[in-house]
């Protein structure tokens, strides 16, 4: 018996009941009493059937809850309800699907980032096991507004529960696909219930995660981002034949993004990009022992040396987890030349001018990470370098941004158009172009990661 509808007939019948009961009573009362006689009763009457069939209803009601969906297959869907319920965090919430629908249901549950497509969890079952699951899935219902439907045996969307193969949930950013073979022998009801508590709680998680962020902005951790700051450059350097721009935004308070522009003499200026795994108090750490490691280095020139420094001075930290991927680049407008090691980096960009247009050249990684293991060898290349030629260096937290199709950014139009244009742009314009490309390139989405832009355009080398 499906619970909507028998409330709705218990409604029916205890209206139907009192209003029988109310004009047997008036009818009753206008024969043995007057106009205000028959009035009176009428309230009276009015307000006792009234409150009798409230009454009557909700206890109704309340059986027909436990009757109906307090056993079978509903019984187990309200059994995840109440789990739920008391849900504050993502792993409890983890906890409820294996214990109240893996185990209980005999289901396979996925859930997903509805921003990004990224696996929160997945049950270890052949079907969620499945590489071609997740894309068929992101084919069939990305563009569903939120909710909650079912999915028949192809992972079709259906519209009746009968015969699916499993349902799924969108809501406050998150994708949740249940497959069970029981579906159908739940009440429609209880689904409904579930959907309103998922909404619930979502919204508890995001709360709980904002309260979790504002508890981290204490003073310690403000006074240890005013330290990091201190690591960056107060101004870059100014150079007769190079001019040069930076861009640095941290996702919170301490980030792991780090950067450095260091003048050697009036030809030759280092231009430094980095990233320490993770975040906190010991990127920030490794982050300083990285800037003054260079900055101290007697030969700025040798890059093979400072990579060597880096690695040693993080290893010596002891912290096993802790490692630095980085760019290092050398920037010689009298000799013409960049010479360069990439340790791990996306790929860094040289833009130049040619008689066919401008030509964004990669500067891919030609070493490996630095801290963890000690570097085996360093390779350092070198390019030519002309007039109006632009080099511009990003941390992944850029180049990785993707759109809602999961284009990434420096896969883009945009950001190919803007590249192309930086040879007939100041470099101060083209920073802030990027920045904003970055901060605005998904819109439906938050950033994930730091930023940080460090840019140098070339002079005009015959003078």
């Amino acid at each position: 018996m499906d619970y909507r509808r028998a409330k709705t007939t218990v409604s029916a019948v205890s209206w139907t009941i009192a209003a029988l009961a109310f004009a047997t009573i008036v009818f009753i009362a206008s024969a043995r009493s007057g106009i205000v006689g028959t009035a009176v009763s009428s309230v009276v009457a009015f307000v006792m059937v009234f409150i009798a069939r409230r009454a009557i209803s909700s206890s109704l009601d309340d059986r027909l809850y436990r009757l109906i969906l307090g056993r079978g297959v509903s019984k187990l869907f309200m059994d995840f309800v109440e789990r739920i319920r008391t849900c504050f965090t993502m792993p409890e919430f983890v906890s409820a699907i294996r214990e109240s629908l893996e185990l209980s249901l005999d289901a396979s549950v996925v859930l997903i980032r509805s921003n990004t497509w990224e696996v929160v969890y997945s049950s270890p079952a052949a079907l969620t096991a499945d590489p071609g699951l997740v894309p068929t899935l992101k084919r069939n219902f990305r563009e569903l507004s939120e909710g909650l439907v079912f999915m028949d045996e192809r992972l079709n969307l259906t519209v009746s529960s009968q015969g699916a193969r499993g349902f799924f949930v969108l809501c406050r950013g998150y994708y949740l696909f249940v497959f069970s073979r029981v579906c159908p022998y739940a009440d429609h009801d209880a689904y409904r219930v579930l959907y309103g508590e998922l909404l619930i709680f979502f919204d508890r998680v995001l709360t709980v995660a904002k309260l979790f962020d504002i508890a981290a902005l204490t003073k310690e951790w403000r006074q240890i981002a005013e330290t990091q700051r201190t690591f960056l450059p107060e101004m870059l350097p100014e150079q007769p034949k190079l001019t040069l721009a930076a861009y640095w935004r941290p996702l919170v308070n301490v980030s792991g993004d780090f950067y450095d522009a260091i003048r050697i003499d009036d030809d030759r200026t280092l231009l430094v990009m980095g990233d320490v795994s993770g975040k906190g108090l010991a990127a920030a750490l490794v982050m300083g022992v990285v800037i003054n490691t260079i900055r101290a280095a007697g030969d700025k020139a040798d890059l093979a040396a400072l990579v060597r420094s880096c690695d040693r001075a993080i290893r010596g930290m002891g912290l096993e987890d802790k490692y630095v991927v980085m760019f290092l680049g050398l920037v010689d407008v009298g000799a013409k030349r960049l010479r360069y090691v990439n340790a791990a980096m996306p790929d860094q960009y040289l833009v130049v001018r040619t008689v066919k247009g401008p030509v964004v050249k990669r500067l891919a990684s030609n070493c490996g990470i630095v801290g963890l293991v000690p570097v085996a060898s360093v390779e350092v290349e070198e390019m030519e370098l002309r007039t109006d030629d632009v080099i511009a260096l990003t941390t992944d937290g850029l180049t990785e941004i993707t759109d809602a199709d999961g284009l990434a950014i420096d896969q883009s139009p945009e950001f190919a158009k803007l590249m192309g244009g930086a040879v007939d742009s100041s470099i101060d314009d083209l920073v802030e172009r990027l920045a904003t490309l970055g901060e605005t390139y998904n819109a439906e989405a938050s950033l994930r990661d730091d930023i940080t832009i460090l840019a140098a355009k070339v002079g005009r080398l015959w003078d």
